[in-house]
């Protein structure tokens, strides 16, 4: 394999980078008083901030998404009769690399940690373009460690998703959408991966779960690593689970993946403070 096909245009690579990064280092320089806006549903007030971070984060996960779609329409596999949105499954990995980004750089704000977290998510960002870069082309197996590292990449991005999720101050009708359509991309997504299709209706019903799950964690005395581990634990397994149905496994191959993963992510939790 050619190392021109494994890479994207060096120029547009850099373009969308510099761009996306640009703009999260200006939430360093400029700011504006958080806004207020409440609304009542069905009788209940809801209240929600708005401040230039959260709408810098909201910005970049749309650019990254934007430059996900530029880069892939210079690969050479990409087909040429590809529809406008052929390139849509490869958003949802860099969207939430940037979401997640922007929440744990906001997190660090007037911190040195800000900068280790600038660095490290400047070159996690270009690997997960890279890495989506090499798996355009569905019908061939030839970068199995690019679809396995997305694979690995996405449950990770989730994890700490959900862990500045229950880390915040957040309402629990702020906290179940999050987590919910966050599982949602990434259950999917995965899916694509391992099974070449979307099956979005399993993917609705792992999110349903896990979200339901959610609720039951937010009353129970556990941290914010706990109640991650615990949720992308049954998020994994969920997903090994149905894929098994899918690909016909029986016996051990069925059930020691799933197994295996939560029986590791349960046993870490109760390790951790």
């Amino acid at each position: 394999m050619k190392l021109r096909d494994s890479l994207p245009e060096i120029n547009r690579l850099s373009i969308v980078s510099a761009a996306i990064l640009l703009a999260f280092a200006l939430t360093q320089l400029v700011s504006f008083p958080a806004q207020l806006f409440s609304f009542s549903l069905f009788g209940i007030v809801l209240t929600f901030y708005l401040d230039f971070s959260t709408v810098v984060t909201i910005l970049t996960a749309i650019l990254a998404a934007a430059g996900m779609d530029w880069l892939l329409r210079s690969h050479p596999g990409r087909p040429e009769s590809a529809e406008h949105w052929f390139s849509a499954s490869h958003w949802i990995i860099p969207v939430m690399t940037t979401l997640v980004l922007g929440i744990a750089m906001n997190a660090f704000a007037g911190s040195p940690y800000w900068w280790v977290a600038y660095v490290l998510g400047s070159l996690l960002m270009i690997a997960v373009f890279i890495a989506e870069y090499n798996v355009v082309a569905q019908g061939k197996l030839q970068h199995p460690v690019a679809r396995m590292g997305l694979t690995g990449l996405s449950f990770a991005l989730y994890l700490l998703l959900v862990i500045a999720v229950f880390s915040a101050d957040l309402r629990l009708y702020i906290r179940l959408p999050l987590i919910a359509i966050g599982g949602l991309m990434v259950v999917a997504r995965s899916f694509h991966l391992r099974l070449g299709e979307w099956h979005v209706s399993w993917a609705i019903v792992n999110s349903l779960v896990i979200t339901q799950l959610a609720i039951g964690l937010n009353y129970l005395p556990l941290s914010s690593i706990q109640n991650g581990l615990i949720l992308v634990g049954a998020a994994y397994g969920l997903t090994s689970l149905v894929t098994g149905i899918k690909e016909a496994r029986h016996g051990v191959a069925f059930w020691a993946e799933p197994l295996l993963m939560m029986g590791v992510m349960l046993l870490v939790s109760l390790f951790s403070f």
